[in-house]
Order: C-alpha cells, then structure tokens, then sequence
C-alpha cells in the first residue's frame, strides 16, 4: 500500500510541475549576463529582471515609446507575458519587450534540457525573428543572488 502511495505522490508532482519553467535564469545579451525569473500565475509565464551578474546597474527604460515611462527603472519590469504551455516541452503565445529598441515581439519558448529555446518574432508564427537561449541558473548561482530577487507577487503584470 506504501508502495502505490509513494507512486501515486510521484506521479500527482509531475503532473503539476511537468508544464513550469518557474525558475531563474542567466540571459546574455550584448554581452552582459542578467538573471530573470520566470513565474506562473493564472496559467500564464511571465518573466521580470532583477540582477545584472557583475552588478551594474540596468539604468530607465529610456526606448520606451510611452515618454511617461522613460525614467522607471528597468529592474522589476515585468518583460515577458502572457506565455501558455503546449504541453511539458513547448510554450506560446506569448509577448516580450525589448527595452534596447522599445518594441513589443511575439514570443514561444521551448524547453530542452536547463536550456529554454526563446523565439522572439514580429510576427505569431515565428517565421522572422531569431532564437535566444537562455540557461537556468545553478543552486550555486542561485544562493549567490537569492537576497536582490524581487517579491512577485507585487509585481504590476502587462495585460
């Protein structure tokens, strides 16, 4: 009887934890590493920056189109919104900002190991953009950050 208990536990927390990419992950990008944190609520992901791996700070989201939002600050925008899982490996319908440029992109994600394949598009299929990859953080990474992670469930979420 222990044994089917033990079985049925196993098998109820990989169907509740099979489809998350919750987690922190190092991103690169023009050169310099960030950590994020990928976070599920209401059936959506949603990612938001915290920390830069050398500790410069990220400065205002000075490209935003919205004048009004230039000075805020770009740690704790929530980038990522709206992403649904496929099934365990596979994520759509998603939207990211990219505070280089100002632009709002279509994103899917696909999981692959601690690596997630980020499709970032102008248009909903795909078809021209480019793939980032983004790789989860380590324990070890993570303990070294854990005090500058923002609370996020505080956090103003995009519609």
């Amino acid at each position: 009887m222990k044994k089917i208990l033990l079985l049925y536990a196993i098998c109820l927390w990989y169907a509740t934890w099979a489809n998350d990419i919750s987690g922190i992950y190092v991103v690169t990008s023009n050169n310099q590493e960030s950590y994020i944190e990928i976070f599920k609520k209401n059936e959506q992901f949603y990612a938001v920056g915290f920390a830069n791996k050398d500790n410069i700070d990220s400065g205002n989201d000075i490209k935003n189109p919205n004048p009004q939002l230039r000075n805020r600050p770009i740690r704790g925008i929530v980038f990522l919104w709206g992403l649904r899982a496929k099934n365990n490996k596979e994520y759509y319908g998603g939207k990211i900002y990219n505070f280089s440029n100002g632009m709002q992109y279509y994103a899917n994600m696909e999981q692959n190991g601690n690596i997630l394949k980020v499709r970032v598009s102008k248009d909903s299929k795909g078809l021209f953009g480019k793939t980032l990859k983004w790789r989860k953080a380590t324990h070890e990474e993570v303990s070294h950050i854990e005090s500058k992670r923002l609370d996020i469930n505080t956090l103003e979420l995009p519609q």
